[in-house]
């Protein structure tokens, strides 16, 4: 019979130590898994897939715009404890005031849903649209402005705090 030292029959732990560990990392990262499958949907978009069909419309819009060389200043402010005036100045590429168009706004909360709003923003003057409206609540807010005259048809995406 062969006799193993001391020192070898202490240590002999140590292998069994490094796979005990790895399959608590498995069953850790096991447990990670189910639960992000089991919160998340996986969709961050209504209708991904038309979404992405709309892709090359969305490349020519853009460029469309970018034809025309309108310029537009779209600010929100509160007017009460939470009354938010929305105004927007809107120019052509010779800085002249762009009239008689159609101006709606998407007003979307970044973080859940349920609260999101639209607004018209009416003609108050020369190149200049307002709409005033109570929010439901203060804080962070998008907003997607759609002008449209005639067939031309202008886009400007806006994040605003509201406080």
């Amino acid at each position: 019979m062969i006799r193993r030292p001391a020192m070898d029959r202490r240590a002999g732990w140590i292998p069994w130590l490094f796979v005990g560990l790895f399959g608590i990392v498995v069953a850790v990262n096991g447990v990670m898994i189910w639960l992000a499958v089991g919160t998340f949907p996986g969709l961050v978009t209504d209708r991904p897939y038309d979404r992405g069909l709309a892709y090359n419309r969305n490349l020519e819009a853009a460029a469309a715009q970018e034809a025309l060389g309108w310029e537009a200043r779209l600010a929100a402010r509160l007017e009460g404890p939470t009354t938010a005036l929305f105004e927007l100045e809107l120019r052509d590429r010779d800085g002249l005031p762009v009239d008689h168009a159609e101006v709606r706004a998407e007003v979307r909360r970044p973080v859940g849903t349920g609260l999101d709003f639209d607004l018209v923003l009416e003609p108050i003057g020369p190149g200049r649209y307002r709409a005033a409206t109570a929010m439901p609540q203060l804080g962070a807010w998008d907003v997607h402005l759609v002008v449209e005259r005639g067939l031309a048809l202008f886009v400007v995406d806006q994040r605003f705090v509201l406080r």
